[in-house]
This record gives C-alpha cells, sequence and structure tokens, in this order.
C-alpha cells in the first residue's frame, strides 16, 4: 500500500501533520512490521534489495535483517496445534489465541505467510550478491536456524546482536530503541 498522510484520503479525518519527522516518525514503525519482525519480511527485504541492485544498480547504504528462523509447517497442523504453536511462540496474548473468531481468521494468514517462507529456495550464490553490511537481529529466545545465511550473499561486513527477548523482541522499548539508535548510528557513518 501507498502512504496515506495525515487528512488526506482514508485519514482525512486526522489533523494535518506538523513538519516532516513526524510524517517519517509515522512511517517508521508501520515498516518494521513488514520488513523487520516476520522471517517473510527479512526475506522480502532482500530480494527487495537485490531486485533494485539488478534493475536500477542502486544497493541500500546498510542491510538490517532478522536471522532466518525455524519455520513450522502449518498446513500439516491442525488448528489446536497452530494455537499451540501460537501460544509457545509467544507474543500474542493467550486471549486472543483463545478467541476461536479472531483464531479462524489469524490462522489462513499465518498458513499463507509460513507456505512462503517454506517455499521459497535460494541457493549459495558463488560470489556475493550485495556488497553493503549487513546487521542482523534476533530475540534470545527465539528459534533460529542459519546465522551464517547472510555471510554468502554478502562482500560487505556481516555482524550480528542478539536482544533479550522472544520472536517479538521488538515489542520491548528498550529493544526497540538499541535498534534505533543502532541504525542511526551506521546510517551515519555513511554521511560523514
Amino acid at each position: 500500500h501507498s502512504v496515506r498522510l495525515a487528512g488526506r484520503e482514508t485519514r482525512s479525518q486526522e489533523l494535518f501533520a506538523s513538519d516532516i519527522y513526524q510524517i517519517v516518525d509515522e512511517i517508521v514503525p508501520a515498516l518494521l512490521p513488514v520488513v523487520q519482525d516476520k522471517a517473510l519480511g527479512s526475506y522480502i527485504a532482500f530480494l527487495t534489495a537485490l531486485s533494485l541492485k539488478e534493475k536500477y544498480k542502486m544497493e541500500p547504504l546498510h542491510f538490517f535483517s532478522k536471522f532466518r528462523l525455524q519455520i513450522p509447517e502449518l498446513n500439516k497442523l491442525s488448528e489446536e496445534q497452530v494455537r499451540h504453536h501460537l501460544l509457545n511462540f509467544g507474543g500474542t496474548p493467550k486471549h486472543l489465541i483463545d478467541d476461536q473468531d479472531i483464531l479462524s481468521q489469524c490462522i489462513p494468514i499465518l498458513k499463507a505467510d509460513a507456505a512462503i517462507v517454506k517455499n521459497f529456495v535460494f541457493d549459495t550464490p558463488s560470489e556475493a550478491l550485495l556488497s553493503q553490511d549487513i546487521t542482523c537481529f534476533f530475540g534470545s529466545e527465539d528459534m533460529v536456524k542459519d546465522i551464517k545465511g547472510w555471510e554468502d550473499i554478502t562482500s560487505g561486513k556481516v555482524d550480528s546482536h542478539m536482544l533479550p527477548g522472544d520472536h517479538f523482541y521488538l515489542l520491548e522499548p528498550e529493544n526497540g530503541n538499541f535498534i534505533k539508535n543502532y541504525r542511526t548510528k551506521c546510517l551515519e557513518v555513511w554521511v560523514i
């Protein structure tokens, strides 16, 4: 979807933004779940960066991602097994998982996302595809599958940061602040 600014279109009842930083502050949290908080988001971000390089000869200054996670084959699980998986995975309040209406709406989405990740096949390249540095974040209780995978796709430096928490470690304000400050520090190097 495109960005919808306050005071326009579907947001016409909201007050207009007072400055550009307010707009950016609204966009960044909306992007985080898409490109950071899901295994699917990491793959989308990587393929987007690769497509930008191949089609437009452009690469991001720095690539931030999650490690590849162990994704269960949700399509083979019953609704009760998916519910149990969600409870063990963490991050989703139990009362939402226990709500049959909400759960029945979420399961097709989860299964579709899991199927996309499971069907994604990417062979290790013979040479680096990207050149920028890559920083990976993951929760201390996350089910990390492949810690070294990013080193195969870039000629840049790859580093990692384990933050306290599970798959939803970004919900912790301290972790969000750490990542924000780290990203700012990395990108400031390019400005200088």
